[in-house]
């Protein structure tokens, strides 16, 4: 135990328990000894919040402390510069502001990316002393004397050992490898808003158009803006483009708001077209561009409103991570929700029924945002689950009928469990600043938890398909995938390090992963050959999408490296398993087929999001060279 946190320890005041009972605390995380002792849940007084905290808080943010500190060690100790190539860096801004473009309120200067060469080297930084652990710090080439953290949940960590496995067993040629960098800077951006002239009544029925489809869409995943006051806002939306002398920095109060939240839905529906139409992206920045003439009217207080307004900027930058700072908006809307207490269930006397779903789905919507992308980054989190009181915005036994508008709502309340169990997935396996290493029991459990999760709302009708069944199923075959990565990474550089064909002492795999794997990449591959007009056309592609798509190709590659490898026993499936691992055999029939299918979708990826070519460059490369290996090794 580190001298920081006996400091941080001896801090903690007398639990509410031993306070009321007079008896002697002590300071023990997560329980004092008397709580523990009578199995109740120790709390304590935080007067800077208000309101009664339990200690298990407490020790997750100590434990997060912990992990951060060990990042930091790792990024200032003595490095060795591996000579494996990592992928091109995602998507996201460089930026210390909140908006890379001019706002009412940004005071500093947007940071002005250098221009990179045709081609550059990346390279992981890990200290000696803590080579077991597969974090990573990657140099940005365009931003001098910068870094990026991934944690080992990112899907650029196992990158880093699929690249360093191949080069070592000469898949691939020996050296670095020079990977595209991202097509262009936001300077070069090649869409840019235009000027959009108000006809009112074509205007206006565009602009319900668009709002009908945010609340169909986007509004399903993420539900924090309330339909039955939409008719409302459009109207004064309306009222305001009319008036030709209408400047959006001079709104104030209610109208800023309905100004701001109706450009934002617009944007956020153009967004989601333009992978049908184009034009609709030209038409999304216009609209982005009028919202951000009153942002700093709707985010400067501490009210519910404001707390929308940074989740529909959030959304935005999903589509668009480079016109915001997803995890500063990210930041400020968990202090702010936590602030409204929106984390736990208040007895507010006035507040209707429709008042409390609205509350608890826009925190239950914050919080899959917030965790999802940290997880995919291999990030911590800013709202701690002791804290989280608020209950599900509904329940899969509130089901009225199954038709497709029914389902969608309850699957989305579905996928926010998920969410939850995967939060505490991460905060097992990837927070801990030593990785752990668990035995068979533990990744058995959480697979029937998941499982066990699966069975309970499994919606097989493509007729009741929409955008919380494919949530659905999209979080359940990755999450799976991201409960065994970190054994697929340890199988990975063990047999990376011992490439001479010696024996490994190696626990077998799951093939689990594989399956899921599959499964995603087929999942998407509908929603990307949908028509415009379908349910399926409609699903709203962010770069988490993207993630999503190359995770599923890292995996499959990572199965074929070690079928190749030959030295790493593969498990029968998990629900075949008794009490004892099984070793199985993992069937390649459809691999070939499979990744192609990746690779296209991750084309369509690298020509919908600046930057994302390195995904697609780096599969492909593997890809060519890993699955003719494989194929020869087949009997």
């Amino acid at each position: 135990m580190s001298t920081s946190r006996e400091l941080i320890q001896q801090l903690l005041s007398t639990c509410q328990r031993c306070r009321r009972l007079r008896r002697k605390c002590d300071t023990l995380l997560p329980d004092c000894r008397l709580c523990r002792k009578a199995g109740v849940e120790c709390y304590h007084f935080d007067h800077a919040l208000q309101q009664s905290l339990p200690r298990a808080y407490v020790h997750s943010l100590l434990a997060r402390l912990e992990h951060l500190e060990a990042v930091k060690r790792t990024a200032e100790g003595p490095s060795d510069q591996q000579d494996v190539p990592l992928p091109v860096l995602p998507d996201t801004p460089l930026s210390d502001n909140l908006f890379p473009h001019a706002s009412p309120f940004q005071t500093s200067p947007v940071v002005i990316r250098e221009h990179a060469p045709d081609s550059v080297e990346y390279y992981s930084y890990l200290k000696n002393d803590q080579i077991d652990t597969f974090d990573k710090h990657f140099i940005i080439p365009s931003a001098a004397g910068r870094s990026r953290f991934f944690g080992a949940s990112s899907v650029f960590t196992i990158s880093v050992e699929l690249y360093h496995h191949a080069i070592t067993t000469g898949l691939l040629p020996e050296g670095s490898l020079s990977l595209p960098v991202s097509r262009d800077n936001d300077e070069m951006e090649p869409v840019e808003p235009v000027a959009l002239h108000f006809n009112h009544q074509a205007q206006a029925e565009s602009v319900r158009e668009l709002c009908r489809f945010y609340f169909v869409t986007s509004n399903v995943l993420y539900g924090f803006v309330d339909e039955h006051l939409a008719a409302n806002d459009i109207q004064a939306y309306l009222d305001l483009k009319d008036n030709p002398r209408l400047n959006p920095q001079d709104l104030r109060g209610m109208e800023a708001h309905q100004y701001f939240r109706v450009s934002m839905m617009c944007a956020i529906s153009c967004s989601t077209q333009a992978r049908h139409r184009h034009k609709r992206l030209v038409e999304g920045m216009e609209y982005y561009q009028n919202a951000l003439d009153c942002v700093e009217e709707v985010t400067s207080e501490v009210t519910p409103s404001s707390l929308q307004a940074l989740l529909l900027l959030a959304i935005f930058c999903l589509f668009h991570p480079r016109k915001g700072d997803i995890w500063k908006l990210l930041d400020y809307a968990c202090r702010l929700s936590v602030e409204l207490g929106y984390h736990t269930e208040q007895q507010v006397e006035l507040e209707t029924e429709a008042q409390k779903r609205l509350r608890r789905s826009t925190f239950w919507g914050l919080y899959a945002i917030e965790r999802i992308v940290g997880q995919l980054f291999g990030r911590g989190s800013d709202l701690p689950e002791p804290i989280i009181t608020t209950e599900y915005p509904r329940s899969l036994s509130a089901i009225d009928s199954m038709d497709q508008a029914s389902v969608q709502p309850i699957s989305i309340a579905h996928h926010y469990r998920l969410v939850y169990l995967r939060s505490e997935i991460f905060r097992d396996l990837y927070m801990p600043a030593n990785p752990p290493q668990f035995e068979f029991d533990w990744y058995r459990d959480r697979f029937s938890t998941l499982h066990l999760w699966r069975q309970e709302h499994l919606v097989s009708d493509d007729d009741l398909a929409g955008p919380g069944t494919i949530s659905c199923d999209v979080g359940y075959n990755s999450t799976i995938c991201f409960l065994f990565q970190p054994l697929l990474l340890v199988a990975l550089r063990t047999t990376a390090t011992k490439h001479d064909g010696s024996s490994v002492d190696l626990k077998a795999i799951p093939q689990d992963n594989y399956w899921s794997a599959c499964a995603l990449i087929r999942a998407y591959e509908k929603v990307i050959r949908a028509p415009e007009k379908s349910v399926l056309g409609a699903y709203p592609m962010t770069f988490l999408s993207a993630h999503y798509i190359y995770l599923a190709g890292v995996t499959l590659m990572a199965h074929a490296l070690l079928a190749i490898d030959g030295r790493v026993p593969v498990l029968k499936p998990m629900l075949q398993l008794r009490e004892t691992p099984e070793i199985g055999s993992l069937d390649f029939t459809t691999l070939y087929e499979i990744s192609n299918s990746c690779l296209v979708l991750l084309c369509f990826c690298a020509e919908r999001w600046t930057g994302m070519e390195g995904m697609q460059y780096a599969f492909k490369k593997l890809a060519d060279k890993v699955i003719p290996a494989l194929l020869r090794r087949q009997p």
